[in-house]
């Protein structure tokens, strides 16, 4: 009996010192593999400070042509003011020269169908960017789009961009590159190219638009209609739209004349809307008299945005015998 106790013990004892084996093994294991990483780590990090120059502003490598968009991060909101982008330094035997920038050429079309389904979006492509005198090719040329209210300021920070794209070609001076924007139709939009380099920096701004929804329409100032019945008038002073709605009438006792201006893609108001109200009520005194009656209004921030607008006047009254009438005239018009 006590043999076999002995034995058990020892049994117990050997598995106990294999299970203690196996344990140090796998630390020393496991010790080992972290050393490794970290030195694996650590070799990375000396050969990423070996490249000092490798990255520029705002992140662009510039071993090779890049670029950098915030298209997809932005849709369609306006961005914080973007610092001048500049890149790296001209490399040996490259051309000393400002980029002083040529005309480029500009075409604005649909945006393909693949990408706006429902026709909201037009598409600008600029190209033929050139220079007066070669750049090196370490000369950034970054395009900003946003309204019309986007700005370079002297120090070169750009505001109220709602999109802009940056490139670095590896050959500046052969005209090889070029920017697209998608944008929303019927809007004014600007664009900003600025090439930079240490010399110094140039731009050129292109004012345009996408006509899709206002097509046809007749272009500001204009008078439509019949002004011995019901006209619009939209006149240009000192550089502001007003709009006019004029009826003449007869004698009146009642008339709700409402003018308004939605935008004919959302139906969102463009123009300040504004009425005219009367209701005879007082014997002593008469009615309204034979004359004409206007309502007057301009322009609200996304009218002034905008490339057209839906012009609306909406009119209930009553003459003197008796006899209701109700009017509804509309006519679109282009302030573009």
């Amino acid at each position: 009996m006590f043999r076999a106790n002995d034995s058990l013990n020892r049994s117990i004892f050997s598995e106990k010192i294999n299970l203690m084996k196996a344990i140090f093994n796998i630390s020393v294991f496991y010790l080992c593999l972290i050393i490794s990483i970290t030195f694996v780590s650590c070799a990375k990090e000396e050969n990423k400070s070996d490249k000092p120059d490798s990255i520029g502003l705002l992140g662009l490598p510039d071993e090779k042509e890049t670029s950098i968009s915030s298209e997809g991060n932005n849709p369609g909101g306006v961005m914080p003011p973007i610092p001048p982008v500049v890149g790296q330094p001209a490399p040996p035997g490259q051309p000393l020269n400002a980029p002083i920038l040529n005309q480029p050429q500009s075409k604005v079309e649909n945006a393909p169908v693949s990408e706006d389904p429902s026709g909201f979006h037009g598409n600008i492509l600029i190209d033929h960017i050139s220079f007066q005198l070669p750049v090196h090719n370490q000369t950034t040329i970054t395009a900003y789009i946003g309204k019309r209210n986007m700005k370079l300021e002297q120090d070169g920070t750009v505001v109220n961009a709602t999109n802009f794209k940056t490139l670095t070609p590896l050959n500046p001076n052969g005209g090889a590159f070029w920017f697209n924007f998608k944008f929303p139709s019927d809007q004014k939009q600007k664009l900003i190219l600025v090439a930079r380099n240490e010399f110094d920096a140039s731009s050129k701004e292109i004012e345009f638009s996408h006509n899709r929804n206002c097509i046809g329409a007749p272009l500001v100032p204009i008078t439509i209609g019949d002004c011995d019945q019901h006209c619009f008038e939209i006149t240009n002073i000192a550089g502001n739209l007003e709009f006019r709605s004029k009826l003449k009438h007869g004698e009146i006792t009642y008339i709700e004349f409402d003018f308004t201006g939605p935008s004919p893609k959302t139906g969102g108001h463009l123009l300040v809307p504004n009425f005219f109200s009367y209701l005879w009520d007082d014997p002593a005194f008469p009615p309204l008299q034979p004359g004409i009656t206007s309502v007057v209004t301009g322009l609200n921030q996304e009218g002034k945005d905008s490339v057209c607008v839906l012009l609306q006047s909406n009119i209930n009254m009553e003459d003197g015998n008796g006899n209701f009438n109700t009017e509804f005239f509309h006519s679109l018009i282009r302030l573009e």
